[in-house]
């Protein structure tokens, strides 16, 4: 493996562990029947600390680290390729450069890993990428490629942006709910695990447990961010819980094209709701632009009262919680976003679409060349799905994160399937950031401020389709 810029540093390491099973072996063998030798496969990919994606040099004995590293020696042994990975940590720097090769018709890179929501949605209906299902290779509809993107980010028989297990930060991208053990068990709450399982986990249930919780530590007489909440979240949370309770943003029109549905009656209700439950000042800290201690870590400020044990509950994606709360002192739990109601007969997970968890191929791509591009990037997901995946769950969330053994079952309902969002990625006429803001108290009357943009947000959309239309003839 080549690289063209410097990886940060890895996380503490771990124990070693062979990753590559004889389990593959079969799928494997058929992705295997023509090889590639002497080929590169170019990505160019955004990785951080915090939202990682790039193997290291060399195996370093930390698992997920060395499983990444065996996904890829294994590709390219089979394979007889080399992959290089071009390294960005900022997204937008990543998009332009990009955009100027392919541009410029140069066939520099043959896949791209980024952010959806900054990245790939202009992008991808600007023409910039190929169309996946062009490529012969790729199983779409597969367990390690994402199902939600297979259906909501498909236009006209066609489909531009996926993702899935092959970008590591799709481990990272969940919105999730942490709860404080300790806190939890001073309040004399019953166990949010059983809650979870026993299918009672609703958001009538979030309200029931918040109340009471807060106190003024300080005696101020306010509550501030010197004290102790029942919840904190950021504004994501609030499109998160609108997702986890049923709520749509788009859904498919009688034409089989998108539209807009967040002023329908059920999702109406759904907000109203999570409104009803989430918007109590002296319960609920909005971290949103906290700066704590001085730190200008976004990321950091958001966590920071969940960790001190100022908060209950934690609304925030894995990628936080992974990086910032390893070395907690409380023992603390994760669970995923409640249920609009017990009818609800599943937990819905909304994934971030602002980390590097989008994957795609640059239009330069050609014909000749985009077997090997497929047939190596299937190979990357299946492995990562295989083995990647197993490391990082018995790893870094299980062992590092959750710290109990019902974690595991947490963790295949919030993974089953994370649901990528088109307005979540193209926020048509800002009704997305509306939406979510509303939703935990941050802006008031999305009502009216929905249908005042509503005109913006179909022209927006209208936008969209007709781009894709161009690009689909």
């Amino acid at each position: 493996m080549i690289r063209k810029a410097e990886r940060p540093p890895p996380p503490d390491d771990l124990s070693s562990s062979d990753v590559t099973s004889a389990d593959e072996t079969d799928y494997l063998d058929t992705l295997t029947a023509g090889r590639f030798d002497g080929e590169t496969l170019s990505v160019i990919v955004q990785h951080q600390t915090s939202h990682p994606n790039v193997p290291p040099e060399e195996q370093n004995g930390e698992r997920v680290d060395d499983a990444l590293y065996n996904r890829d020696k294994t590709t390219e042994d089979k394979l007889g390729i080399t992959i290089e990975y071009t390294v960005y940590e900022d997204r937008g720097k990543l998009k332009t450069d990009l955009q100027n090769a392919v541009s410029a018709g140069e066939a520099a890179y043959d896949v791209v890993i980024t952010s959806m929501a900054d990245g790939l949605n202009t992008l991808a209906p600007e023409g910039y990428l190929m169309d996946l299902e062009s490529m012969p290779s790729l199983s779409l509809d597969a367990a390690w490629w994402s199902n939600s993107c297979h259906n909501n980010l498909s236009f006209y028989g066609k489909q531009y942006i996926t993702s899935g297990p092959i970008s590591l930060d799709y481990y990272y991208s969940p919105c999730v709910i942490a709860f404080n053990q300790r806190i939890i068990d001073e309040h004399q709450i019953e166990n949010p695990y059983d809650i979870v399982l026993e299918g009672k986990w609703t958001i009538d249930k979030f309200g029931e447990i918040t109340k009471g919780v807060s106190q003024d530590l300080n005696g101020d007489g306010n509550m501030d961010k010197d004290d102790l909440y029942a919840f904190a979240c950021d504004e994501l949370t609030g499109q998160a819980l609108y997702i986890g309770c049923g709520g749509t943003q788009t859904e498919t029109g009688d034409n089989g094209e998108p539209v807009l549905t967040m002023n329908t009656a059920r999702n109406t209700d759904i907000l109203d709701k999570i409104i009803s439950v989430v918007n109590k000042k002296d319960e609920r800290l909005l971290t949103e632009g906290l700066s704590m201690e001085g730190s200008n870590i976004p990321a950091f400020n958001k966590t920071y009262h969940f960790k001190n044990g100022q908060a209950m509950l934690l609304g925030y994606n894995m990628s936080g919680i992974i990086t910032y709360l390893r070395d907690m002192k409380n023992d603390y739990g994760i669970i995923p976003m409640p249920k609009y109601d017990e009818n609800q007969s599943e937990y819905l997970t909304y994934g971030s679409p602002w980390g590097p968890c989008g994957v795609a191929v640059p239009v330069t791509v050609s014909n000749e060349r985009s077997g090997m591009v497929g047939t190596a990037m299937e190979m990357m997901a299946y492995l990562s799905y295989t083995t990647v995946g197993t490391e990082m769950y018995d790893v870094t969330l299980k062992e590092k994160v959750s710290r109990d053994e019902k974690s595991k079952e947490m963790l295949d309902i919030i993974y089953r399937d994370i649901i990528f969002d088109l307005n979540g990625i193209h926020n048509f006429g800002n009704t997305g950031t509306t939406l979510r803001s509303c939703a935990i108290g941050a802006k008031n009357n999305f009502t009216s401020a929905y249908a005042s943009a509503l005109t913006k947000a179909e022209k927006d959309l209208e936008k969209l389709l007709e781009q894709y239309r161009s690009i689909t003839e």
